[in-house]
């Protein structure tokens, strides 16, 4: 996964990035900040469902709960 700044993205940032995401505040700076591709990824991502994020220090899974949430394992 490559950031908005063009470098790699780590397992830790893609982990803060959901944690944006999950707040559900669209229009919020911290939004802003997900890289556009995780974003398309996780709207993407149907509830029960399961993928895996590669970051530059090695691969996150990542899935939708029951309640849409998305949990970084």
């Amino acid at each position: 996964m490559i950031g908005n700044d063009g470098k790699p993205v780590t397992r830790d940032q893609i982990r803060s990035a959901i944690a944006a995401y999950n707040a559900g505040d669209r229009g919020s700076k911290e939004f802003a900040a997900i890289p556009r591709a995780l974003v398309t990824i996780l709207d993407n991502l149907a509830i029960g469902k399961t993928t895996y994020v590669k970051g530059g220090d090695g691969q996150l899974q990542l899935s939708r709960r029951k309640d849409k949430s998305i949990a970084a394992g």
